[in-house]
């Protein structure tokens, strides 16, 4: 999935949900960064980012980027629970 594909389908989401990786125990997603044309989605600390967040970050990089964990893993989607979004 690319940035921009990825920031077009969580436009319509509630701001307020949490962004995580569909593990678990849930594993919050606190931070992004780019490099090599990924976007890295990091578990660093345990304060997640939300939707509004991730929009706010997601505008300073390229919308090109394949969206990845930051172990490499390419990330294919993700689906809703409760407050949470969470990546697959």
């Amino acid at each position: 999935m690319r940035l921009r594909e990825l920031i077009t389908l969580v436009h319509q989401l509630d701001a307020s949900l949490k962004l995580g990786f569909d593990t678990n125990p849930i594993k919050p997603i606190s931070g992004m960064s780019a490099s090599d044309n990924h976007l890295k989605l990091h578990t660093v600390t345990q304060t997640p980012l939300t939707v509004k967040t991730f929009r706010q970050h997601a505008t300073h990089f390229d919308q090109q980027l394949v969206v990845f964990k930051s172990d490499e893993e390419r990330l294919y989607g993700f689906r809703q629970s409760g407050h949470w979004l969470l990546f697959k």
